[in-house]
């Protein structure tokens, strides 16, 4: 979708979580941080906590993540961590 985010989680396992997002919540290293389409390049720290994303369909999703890095470019929101675990809907 054009006006989406390509949100994408990485651990040392490979691709964990891949969806589109028009808004995503992230917990960084000093509090929580949002992210829309066309945000300015960003490499961050993550803490644990819980990513948080609306999809372009309306309804949200979330996951809990360990620490790691985010990287936001090009529409294209990347977190590297070494866990994952998704919440149900």
């Amino acid at each position: 979708m054009a006006s989406a985010i390509r949100l994408r989680v990485l651990t040392d396992a490979g691709l964990a979580l891949e969806d589109e997002a028009v808004s995503v919540i992230a917990p960084g290293e000093r509090g929580y941080v949002g992210f829309l389409r066309n945000h300015a390049p960003l490499v961050t720290t993550l803490r644990g906590g819980t990513l948080w994303w609306r999809t372009p369909a309306g309804g949200s999703r979330t996951a809990r993540i360990g620490e790691g890095l985010l990287e936001i470019s090009r529409n294209r929101l990347t977190v590297l961590t070494e866990t994952v675990q998704e919440q149900p809907a």
